[in-house]
C-alpha cells in the first residue's frame, strides 16, 4: 500500500489508535500532519515517525473551533500545497449512564466527534475538489451500530452522525474522484479502555467472537488500506474492525 508523495492530516493523532494511523501512514510512504490540542504527545508521534525515517509535523488543532480547523488546513496548503488524505479520529468517550449526562458534556462529545468531523471533512473536500481527488477516513465505532455496550450515548450518537455524515459525503464526493469511507472499531487495547480497568474490560472481550480487544494497528491497517489506490474503487463502505462483534 504505497501512498509516497501524500500529504495526510490525521486528527488526534497523539496517542493510541490516532498515533497507530499516523505510523502506518508515514511507513506507506505519507507525509503526514498530526492535529491535536495535546502538544506533548503529538510531538512525540512526530518524533517518532522522524525517527523511523518518515515525514511529520504537528499543528495544534481543535476539531470543534471553526476558526482552528481553517487554520489547521491553511498552514497545510502553506507547507505543501495539496491536501490528499483526510483521517477523522479524534474523539471523546466516556462510559456513563445517560441519566448523568449533564447537557455541557453532551454538547463536548458532539462538538468534538460529529461537528469536528464535519468541518475537518468540509475544509477537506473544498480542496480536494480543486485537485479532483482525494481520501476521507473517518473514525466511526461498534457503539454507533449496537448503541454502545462499553460507551455512553452521547458517544454511540455522536458515531452514529459520523455513519451518516459519511455516507451523505461520499455521495457528494463521488463526481470529484473523491473516497469517502469510514471505519469502525469495537474494542481497542489502548489508554482509554485500560481505564475502564480489568474486570470490564475482560467481560467485554468475552462477547467478542475473537475472544480479545483489537491492537491500534489493526485500525490502522484498515485507513491504510482505504486511503490506497488498492481502494480506489471503494466509497461510501463503513467497515468493520472489531473481530466478529458486530457483523452486518
Amino acid at each position: 500500500m504505497d501512498i509516497s508523495g501524500s500529504v495526510a492530516i490525521v486528527t488526534g493523532g497523539s496517542r493510541g489508535i490516532g498515533r497507530a494511523i499516523c505510523r502506518a501512514l508515514a511507513d506507506a510512504g505519507a507525509t503526514v500532519i498530526v492535529a491535536d490540542v495535546e502538544a506533548q504527545e503529538a510531538e512525540r508521534t512526530v518524533e517518532a515517525i522522524r525517527a523511523g525515517g518518515g515525514e511529520a509535523q504537528y499543528i495544534e488543532t481543535d476539531v470543534s473551533r471553526e476558526a482552528s480547523v481553517k487554520a489547521l488546513y491553511a498552514r497545510a496548503l502553506a507547507g505543501h500545497s495539496k491536501v490528499d488524505i483526510l483521517v477523522n479520529n479524534a474523539g471523546i468517550c466516556r462510559m456513563i449512564p445517560i441519566v448523568d449526562i449533564e447537557v455541557e458534556e453532551w454538547d463536548r462529545v458532539m462538538a468534538v466527534n460529529l461537528r469536528g468531523t464535519f468541518l475537518m471533512c468540509r475544509e477537506a473536500l473544498r480542496i480536494m475538489k480543486g485537485q479532483g481527488a482525494g481520501k476521507i477516513v473517518s473514525l466511526g465505532s461498534a457503539a454507533a451500530k449496537t448503541g454502545g455496550a462499553a460507551a455512553g450515548a452521547h458517544y454511540s450518537a455522536s458515531k452514529a452522525g459520523v455513519i451518516c455524515l459519511t455516507k451523505s459525503l461520499a455521495h457528494q464526493a463521488a463526481s470529484y474522484k473523491i473516497n469517502v469511507n469510514a471505519v469502525c472499531p469495537g474494542p481497542i487495547k489502548t489508554e482509554m479502555t485500560d481505564a475502564w480497568g480489568d474486570q470490564a474490560n475482560q467481560a467485554l472481550a468475552q462477547k467478542i467472537p475473537w475472544q480479545q480487544y483489537g491492537q491500534p494497528e489493526d485500525v490502522a491497517n484498515a485507513v491504510c488500506f482505504l486511503v490506497s489506490p488498492q481502494a480506489s474503487y471503494i466509497t461510501g463502505e463503513i467497515l468493520d474492525v472489531n473481530g466478529g462483534l458486530v457483523m452486518d
